[in-house]
């Protein structure tokens, strides 16, 4: 949360206007994402120009949103605090059953030793016990 409201805060939302058309049809990797030439006006109120990425059809002097760091470069949007939230929770679940898997490997790890250890001693008592128990003593 802190993350997403430090990018809140050194982000500025901004409107650029295109210098070249944007056709909108889907790509080979499936997105409508292109890269389009525009120019804007930045934090200090400079005019600058560059890249920006388009995800639908438009034509020269259309307007998109974008949001531009303390020096009008581009940037990408601010992370919103519910998907901040998300990825915390994420991280928390996948930690939790990280821990646990590692604690059930442990677990079992200790059980197999300690059985294979109880079997050799109970075999080694055995072969101590069984002849007087069966009769076959000399």
């Amino acid at each position: 949360m802190d993350r997403s409201r430090a990018e809140a805060a050194a982000r500025t939302p901004a409107r650029a206007e295109l210098l070249e058309d944007v056709d909108g049809a889907v790509l080979a990797d499936g997105t409508r994402s292109r890269n389009a030439l525009a120019r804007w006006t930045g934090p200090d109120g400079r005019v600058a120009q560059g890249r920006v990425v388009v995800t639908s059809q438009h034509v020269v002097g259309d307007v998109v949103s974008i949001w531009t760091d303390r020096t009008g470069r581009v940037v990408p949007a601010p992370t919103k605090p519910s998907a901040a939230s998300a990825v915390g929770w994420t991280w928390g679940v996948a930690i939790t059953l990280g821990g646990w898997a590692v604690l059930a490997l442990v677990w079992t790890t200790v059980r197999a030793a300690t059985a294979r250890r109880n079997a050799t001693a109970w075999a080694r008592e055995w072969a101590v016990v069984e002849p007087s128990w069966s009769g076959r003593v000399p």
